[in-house]
């Protein structure tokens, strides 16, 4: 046998843990840049107020005293600061190494420009300093202030911490797939184990059940799904082999029965044919009638419900069956009963009603009564009969295949034993059912339900 279900259990442990790899080192990355923009736009915020503080101060301080030197007096030393006039000439800076604009930005009246700010991080050194321009009107003259700040140590901060984070990163990774593996491990090994006991069971062994583990939990009701499939595949083993066993033990006594006579025939064909014939007819009819019944059981299990059902009446059907049986001198069959419509094909519920009042006149005494009502959505039909009855012991037995109860529910020309066997199977194919209960006439009473027609629950 071809063991490749344990291949796939650890494909899928790979592909867990892959997957939970991937879903966790994607979010960290992505972390990590966002983390690293909202710091960037922080400092970079924080920055922008600083310089634009320093530029502020200078042009009041040009307001109030002119441009002199003493303006820059006190300014931060790591700031760059330049006053300009309209032309765009210097006039002062500090520190005083300085030798031009800091930007070329000229804002007009009082205007503030910042230029250059950072507000998205990325990796890579930052070149552009930032710079923040001011325009200070003085009486009739006009100067713009420019501070200029490195936006570089920020950023390597920043740069720094996202380093750490992205280094974390494969180890976080790392031991989000470690567990997965782990935990997707032990999630799967009851599975893998219920895989090698279903493998291990043989078609000559459908008794073997697979262990149900404790925890109530997905993998317990497959345990038991697992074991209620092995359970149908043993009953329908079952009825198989009981199937094939009575079959052939019903064909074989009409076989016997037709060789006896072709031989006995055979020594003395002019004086003998006359006297086998009608027993060689019968035997024949009976094999075809069994063989029939056969082929009609495999094409309702084959096929369940492959025809659309129609709009039946119930009731129709059941007085044509007791108008075919009017005139029997043994039994009398009579109808009483209200209209009924049911949703099933013509043909079948014709073949339901027909075996079931077969079988009540094979085992009434005098009477057989049909009845047909509608009751909350559901067609019925009742089949009673003054016989013997049938047994709650029995009552579910006899619709078995090739079922016959004892010789006081037997006549001599009894069935084959398929006919309630094809009933129960052609109700349940319509979506209904058939029971058996004790009649008021004594014997056995047969209900059919079958579901109504949607749109009216009566003709």
């Amino acid at each position: 046998m071809v063991q490749l279900m344990p291949t796939r259990l650890r494909g899928l442990r790979t592909q867990l843990t892959a997957l939970t790899a991937v879903v966790v080192i994607i979010p960290l990355v992505v972390g990590v840049f966002v983390l690293a923009t909202l710091l960037q736009r922080s400092l970079t915020g924080s920055l922008t107020s600083r310089v634009t503080q320093q530029a502020d101060t200078v042009a009041a301080a040009i307001q109030h005293d002119g441009v002199r030197k003493s303006v820059l007096v006190g300014v931060d030393s790591a700031m760059r600061t330049v006053v300009l006039d309209d032309s765009g000439r210097m006039l002062l800076a500090a520190p005083d190494d300085q030798t031009g604009p800091l930007s070329s930005e000229r804002p007009t009246g009082q205007r503030r420009i910042v230029h250059g700010a950072r507000h998205w991080w990325r990796p890579g050194d930052i070149d552009t300093p930032m710079v923040v321009s001011v325009g200070v009107p003085v009486g009739d003259a006009h100067y713009i202030v420019q501070v200029a700040a490195s936006q570089q140590p920020q950023h390597e901060a920043i740069s720094t911490d996202a380093k750490i984070l992205l280094l974390g990163t494969p180890v976080l990774t790392a031991l989000a797939a470690a567990l997965a593996w782990w935990v997707s491990g032990r999630a799967l090994t009851p599975v893998d184990r219920m895989r090698a006991e279903v493998d291990a069971i043989e078609a000559g062994h459908l008794d073997t059940r697979v262990a149900v583990p404790q925890q109530d939990d997905e993998i317990a009701a497959l345990a038991v799904t697992l074991n209620r499939m092995l359970d149908r595949l043993q009953s329908s083993q079952t009825r198989q082999q009981r199937f094939v066993a009575d079959a052939s033990h019903e064909l074989r006594s009409p076989l016997a029965t037709l060789q006896a006579a072709t031989e006995l025939a055979a020594t003395d064909p002019a004086e003998e044919w006359p006297v086998v014939a009608p027993t060689v007819r019968a035997e024949l009819e009976r094999m075809n009638a069994l063989i029939a019944d056969l082929l009609l059981l495999a094409r309702i299990e084959e096929l369940p419900g492959a025809s659309a059902p129609v709009g039946v009446d119930l009731d129709d059907v059941a007085q044509a069956e007791v108008g075919r049986w009017r005139g029997q001198e043994t039994v009398m069959v009579r109808y009483a009963g209200t209209p009924s419509r049911a949703t099933a094909l013509q043909s079948s519920v014709q073949r339901i009603v027909r075996n079931l009042v077969d079988n009540g006149i094979r085992h009434a005494h005098e009477t057989v009564v049909v009845t047909t009502s509608a009751r909350a959505g559901v067609a019925l039909l009742t089949v009673d009969d003054d016989g013997p009855g049938i047994a709650p012991a029995d009552r579910e037995r006899v619709f078995d295949r090739f079922v016959r109860l004892d010789e006081s529910r037997s006549r001599g020309a009894g069935g084959s034993g398929l006919g309630l066997a094809i009933v129960r199977e052609l109700a349940r194919s319509a979506g209904g059912d058939v029971e058996i209960g004790e009649s008021p006439l004594g014997g056995a009473r047969f209900t059919l339900s079958l579901p109504e027609p949607q749109e009216s629950s009566s003709r």
